[in-house]
């Protein structure tokens, strides 16, 4: 039963590998084109979200030419045994890079052949971007993800695991901010108010669900 399950999931998987999808994010004469690749998934394009993807699957997005901001993980599938296959994520990665117009790009990373290769990757991943069909590098800027550190103790299923250094805003921290102008500490309250008026509105909607449940 267990062996049947996991061949009809690989199955729905090489047929939504099959069907690929086109973005059309711009048309223009400015165009510039992405094409995925088999192990990266692109989440974002700007501030775009590029919904769910499967490995394997083929994306072409159509981009408008300039510099551009990619949110990218890596992502892969190995065999463990007859019955157990183990699914390997990467931290994301913020990569940007100028696109010309009527060009063709892809990321890239280096090949993991082994899953506890693949892991040791996924913990520090490096990517890079080419131009197709040549594969020749061009300028890009990557940027490792960092743990999310916004109220570690509060986790729920839809909250962030990571953040970039790249994204701080130029704010003093909730332990400056704890802090009145004559040095005395502030209430709880303030330092809830404090991340409250810092926070992201994914992050207090989380808030108010785990307000919900308690």
């Amino acid at each position: 039963m267990k062996n049947m399950i996991i061949t009809v999931l690989l199955a729905v998987l090489v047929a939504g590998c099959a069907s690929g999808r086109h973005h059309k994010l711009y048309e223009g004469d400015q165009m510039a084109q992405i094409q995925s690749y088999d192990t990266v998934l692109i989440k974002y394009i700007d501030d775009e979200d590029m919904g769910v993807g499967f490995i394997g699957q083929k994306h072409t997005y159509d981009i408008q030419a300039g510099q551009r901001v990619l949110l990218v993980e890596y992502s892969d599938i190995f065999s463990v045994d007859a019955d157990q296959h183990d699914k390997v994520v990467s931290r994301p990665a913020k990569i940007t890079f100028v696109a010309e117009a009527g060009k063709q790009y892809q990321v890239r990373h280096p090949p993991q052949q082994r899953l506890n290769n693949a892991k040791a990757f996924a913990e520090k991943p490096e990517f890079w971007m080419v131009e197709l069909p040549s594969g020749n590098k061009v300028a890009a800027q990557v940027e490792l993800s960092r743990p999310r550190t916004f109220l570690p103790a509060l986790k729920f299923e839809n909250t962030p695991q990571y953040e970039f250094a790249s994204d701080a805003v130029a704010a003093p921290s909730v332990a400056a901010a704890a802090a009145g102008a004559d040095g005395s500490e502030l209430s709880n309250l303030k330092m809830l108010q404090y991340s409250w008026k810092n926070a992201s509105e994914q992050e207090r909607a989380a808030f108010l669900e785990w307000i919900k449940q308690k």
